[in-house]
């Protein structure tokens, strides 16, 4: 049995909303052992909505959609569905007297009870429209709204119940990360892992890190669990020194290796204002490891907590690779420890010392270590703040890991 998915908004072709609908599903199909080979994202206009679903259908037994079902102009996916099987759309009382009873506007509760003939529903207890399953050629269309969680509350009232009549199987992934090593390198280790139908086994480039995914497919879930330990065990004997975990944080990753070393770190933060240090002290445990953080906002905090040099700020700037490895030394030189992590930038909205907004310099300063490197990064001050604390905790794992 073959699944579709089909998610509709403009939205998301404009890269306004991530396309979180499409994940829940191909996790909800997973577990159902019903497999998904293509997803389509569609604007919002009906006749390229009711194609999508027609090209949809002569692939696959199932087709899910997600977005359009509320009661504005742009909320196309029921007048798709028409066009697409050839099934008029009709009023369904039952649930339009309902939405009456909860004070729906008559116009909006006609949108929404307008339904192709002969479908089923099922409730939607976290919001208004439900799923529509419309059978066609001894195929299914099947409508969900686009908020996650109404997604999610229509799963459990018997969505996927439905889907598991039609599964064979159970269909599990999971994944191990891998430091100090290129791509190449690693697939060169696995091969003859990778030769396999199923379980499969694939590579993957990610920020700090390489990852192995590993999929199989089993009777039911436990038979599924089983071939991928099985799995799992050998890709382990291949990579004995560079696996940082599969389902952990990059700060309990951290917390993790530097325990590991008996390694102590340190933070000095300007333009991450101390969100390095609360990423860490997220873990329980981590005062083993983590002595302690600064946040020097201000040029004289720069100076009179670490130690940056007043010629370095005037000659090189507050945004420097000379001013973020005074930094690091400075902390790691106030707090004693192993390691010294920093970081100073530029978040916005406004430029500062003529850096574009983005620019950030992190340094790391060890004993026998002494590095500092650039980012620009894009989005709002958030963004850039968040991505600058992701990056400075993968690379305290990626240089720890290589040493």
């Amino acid at each position: 049995m073959k699944a579709e998915i089909v998610s509709t908004g403009t939205e998301l072709l404009l890269g306004k909303n991530c396309n979180e609908d499409a994940k829940i599903l191909c996790e909800l199909l997973a577990r159902c052992g019903i497999d998904i080979y293509r997803y389509t994202t569609v604007g919002d206009n009906v006749e390229r909505i009711a194609q999508s679903y027609k090209e949809a259908l002569q692939r696959a037994e199932i087709v899910l959609s997600t977005g359009g079902l509320g009661g504005t102009g742009s909320d196309l996916s029921k007048q798709a569905a028409s066009i697409a099987t050839g099934i008029p759309l009709e009023i369904d009382q039952k649930l339009y007297e309902y939405l009456l009873s909860q004070k729906v506007p008559e116009r909006i509760a006609q949108s929404f009870a307008s339904v192709p003939r002969g479908s089923s529903m099922i409730e939607n207890t976290a919001g208004v429209a439900p799923g529509i399953i419309i059978k066609t050629n001894e195929k299914y269309l099947i409508l969900l709204p686009g908020p996650p969680d109404e997604i999610r509350s229509i799963i459990r009232n018997g969505l996927e119940d439905f889907l598991k009549k039609f599964g064979s199987g159970y269909t599990k992934n999971d994944v191990i990360k891998i430091v100090g090593m290129r791509e190449s390198e690693v697939e060169d280790r696995i091969h003859d892992l990778a030769r396999s139908s199923n379980p499969t086994i694939s590579t993957f480039l990610k920020k700090g890190w390489i990852e192995i995914s590993m999929t199989a497919k089993g009777k039911d879930e436990n038979e599924s669990i089983k071939m991928l330990e099985d799995l799992k065990k050998r890709v382990l004997e291949r990579f004995p020194k560079e696996v940082i975990g599969s389902d952990e944080s990059l700060e309990h990753v951290v917390y993790r290796i530097l325990s590991e070393r008996n390694m102590t770190i340190s933070v000095a933060e300007s333009v991450t204002g101390g969100m390095i240090s609360d990423r860490l002290v997220n873990v329980s445990g981590v005062s083993s490891v983590f002595a302690g953080g600064v946040v020097a906002y201000a040029s004289g905090s720069k100076i009179k907590v670490l130690g940056v040099s007043e010629k370095t700020i005037k000659e090189k700037g507050v945004i420097s690779e000379e001013c973020v490895s005074e930094m690091a030394d400075g902390v790691r030189r106030l707090f004693g420890t192993d390691i010294g992590i920093a970081t100073t930038g530029v978040a916005g909205p406004s430029t500062v010392e003529n850096q574009p907004i983005g620019t950030v310099w992190f340094g790391f300063s060890s004993k026998n270590s002494k590095r500092n490197w650039k980012r620009i990064y894009g989005g709002s001050r958030d963004d850039v703040r968040r991505a600058a604390t992701n990056d400075a905790l993968e690379a305290v794992i990626n240089i720890i890991s290589r040493n």
